[in-house]
């Protein structure tokens, strides 16, 4: 029997320029976004700083709403 495994779909994804997922202003955010609906979220790293995929849509409006001139890179799909 072959085991599978569910796959969330991605939204999209905001890169955040010159933040790493151990910048204190990353980790809050994330704390932050769990303790007000507790939505997935990855983290990895990418060419200029730390990628955020987010799986629901409000999850990336709310943060590129936050974001708009914190400079987050923009978002990708």
């Amino acid at each position: 029997m072959v085991k599978r495994r569910k796959e969330d779909e991605i939204v999209g994804v905001l890169e955040f320029e010159g933040k790493t997922a151990e910048d204190p202003e990353v980790v809050g955010w994330l704390a932050e976004h769990k303790a007000s609906n507790g939505g997935k979220l990855r983290l990895s790293l990418g060419s200029k700083g730390v990628r955020v995929a987010f799986s629901k849509a409000a999850d990336m409006a709310a943060w590129q709403a936050r974001q708009s001139g914190k400079g987050p890179r923009g978002p990708r799909s």
